[in-house]
């Protein structure tokens, strides 16, 4: 008996050291972190391991966890001051292309002189005079200017009679390739029927869009799409932009107009055509034909009477040959095609005649382009002649001028 209660009192001392031993053990961890799992202490039995008792073991359930540590007060922002923070300063140009609200200056116009010619079939000059022409200056970043010449309202007649387009096949066809001779009469109808349109006032780029012109425009915010800084194949900061899609084109002026507070926009056909002839109803605005002393194509395919020569095969410098049409524009024969507003149509059936483009009607996505490239036989750089080509194209006899539109559209 005495035995059993002494038994008793050792197994009490044990189950006591043992819960003490357990408490300190999870102190311990808990305050590094660690999650231990320890059991709930159980009557230890009197009886030896050997003979365990038939009770049930109770569930063993997890130590409870630290309380979380309290996120820090979130650090008051500073009041902000009138001192902006440093920033890298823009052009002014650059400045108001940012700026929502612009208002465009005043349109001065200055005036120059201009060399004009006429030709006879042969390419022999029959006449040159001096044209008196307006224009104004839109200047750009880093000493880059725009020149935008006036072309004073007007009515023409625009196209190709039905009665000319043997005649034109004739002039034209006689050093082209077979295919291209084949297809003369389907080409040559794009061109009719002719029609009378009536043009408002306008202002047209004295010269093709150049490579330096570009490079700073690009640089200008985006408006919808990314614009190559120098995409052209041919390099030059004189020379025209090439290898530009139509849509690169609108961006351009989007840009443009954002920046200067103008509205800038590719021209339509009839506009091109109308500041092309520029008074002449001739072929080209030099008169019956062109040789490469005044325009930039490929000289081997020449038209009418002119003789041939050997090509350049590359764009040249605008302006570089000197001569320009009566209203003081420059290449508009030859060098590189000009992108148009317009969606291609094979003819000119339902045709404005208020000098408006066709931009809503059926194969929105083929443009027309304008004027032959340095690549071109002479007769696709006519006057009257039209091509077409899809607007994401991009090739390097390919390029663009811009219209400033008149404030006053009815002025001459």
């Amino acid at each position: 008996m005495r035995r059993s209660e002494n038994e008793r009192r050792m197994s009490k001392a044990a189950a006591v050291v043992a819960v003490c031993v357990t408490s300190l053990f999870l102190l311990i961890k808990s305050s590094t972190g660690q999650v231990v799992i320890v059991p709930n202490k159980s009557k230890t039995s009197s009886k030896p391991k050997s003979k365990p008792k038939g009770k049930k073991t109770k569930t063993v359930t997890p130590a409870p966890l630290p309380d979380p540590i309290p996120a820090p007060a979130p650090v008051p922002e500073p009041e902000r001051t009138t001192t902006p923070s440093p920033i890298i300063p823009l052009t002014p140009l650059a400045m108001r292309a940012e700026t929502e609200a612009r208002v465009a200056p005043p349109i001065n116009l200055s005036e120059y002189l201009v060399d004009v010619i006429t030709s006879d079939n042969r390419g022999k000059v029959t006449e040159s005079r001096k044209n008196r022409v307006r224009y104004f200056t839109e200047n750009l970043n880093g000493g880059a200017v725009i020149e935008m010449v006036e072309a004073p309202g007007g009515t023409f007649s625009m196209g190709t009679t039905a009665g000319e387009i043997e005649q034109i096949a004739r002039d034209h066809g006689r050093d082209v390739e077979k295919e291209m001779k084949r297809m003369l009469p389907e080409r040559l109808r794009w061109e009719t029927p002719q029609h009378m349109v009536r043009v408002s006032r306008f202002y047209l780029s004295k010269y093709e869009v150049t490579q330096a012109q570009w490079r700073v425009v690009s640089q200008f915010p985006k408006v919808k799409r990314d614009l190559m800084s120098d995409p052209s194949y041919f390099k030059g900061d004189s020379r025209p932009v090439e290898t530009v899609s139509w849509e690169d084109a609108m961006e351009f002026c989007e840009r443009l107009s954002r920046a200067t507070g103008r509205k800038y926009r590719l021209p339509t056909e009839a506009e091109w055509e109308y500041a092309c002839r520029a008074g002449s109803r001739t072929a080209f605005h030099f008169g019956a034909t062109v040789t490469p002393a005044w325009v930039n194509y490929n000289s081997e395919s020449p038209y009418a009477s002119a003789p041939k020569a050997d090509p350049r095969q590359q764009t040249m410098p605008v302006g570089s040959l000197g001569v320009a049409n009566a209203f003081g524009l420059f290449d508009m024969h030859g060098n590189v095609w000009e992108w148009c507003l317009d969606t291609w149509q094979d003819n000119y059936f339902q045709a404005p005649n208020d000098g408006s483009s066709r931009e809503k009607e059926s194969n929105n996505y083929v443009k027309v382009i304008r004027g032959g490239a340095w690549n071109s036989v002479a007769g696709e750089c006519r006057a009257s002649a039209r091509n077409r080509i899809t607007a994401p194209f991009k090739l390097n006899g390919i390029g663009f001028r811009v219209v400033a539109e008149a404030e006053d559209k009815t002025g001459n």
